[in-house]
């Protein structure tokens, strides 16, 4: 009896390995869309106008969820200590605490806080409008991924421990 109880909890701990890792990858395109969506809010706040910095991303994250959420309210707030961390250096620090987004993702929209706030809202806007479509493009291609690979993954994991659990039995 416990070797069986011992062979259906390995299959479910392998057959749940396989659904996390299928899920990592659906969690890092939705993350890399939120964020994709929130540069295309900032895009249409610059398009109607230049708004301070600190209205700007209060503004937008007050339409955001997810990452994207997190990381315009956590520079708005850094704002009030601009005396002690500039934009740019704050902006990049909270943009490598994103692990959802992934490196490439993380790479892609660091460079967006040495724009923002600093030149005028076109230069603003088109900055922005190219960050937002190169996540746009790791978006699709994550999603591409957890299409083609996500099943492998499940698969992967019930099958691996269906086996461990007959080697058991």
């Amino acid at each position: 009896m416990i070797r069986l109880m011992g062979a259906v909890l390995l299959a479910a701990g392998c057959g749940y390995l396989g659904v996390q890792a299928a899920e990592n990858l659906r969690r890092r395109s939705r993350s890399l869309s939120e964020m994709a969506r929130a540069l295309a809010l900032v895009e249409g706040e610059l398009e109607l106008g230049s708004p301070p910095l600190g209205q700007l991303l209060e503004r937008v994250a007050g339409r955001c969820s997810g990452p994207a959420k997190a990381l315009l309210e956590a520079c708005a707030q850094g704002l009030d200590r601009l005396d002690q961390e500039d934009f740019s250096a704050l902006w990049r620090r909270k943009v490598a605490q994103l692990e959802e987004l992934g490196e490439e993702g993380r790479a892609a929209l660091a460079p967006l806080g040495d724009i923002l706030g600093r030149y005028d809202g076109q230069a603003q806007r088109e900055g922005t409008q190219v960050v937002r479509r190169t996540l746009e493009m790791l978006a699709r291609r994550w999603e591409e991924e957890r299409r083609r690979q996500g099943r492998v993954y499940q698969v992967l994991g019930l099958s691996g421990g269906a086996f461990l659990a007959i080697l058991l039995l």
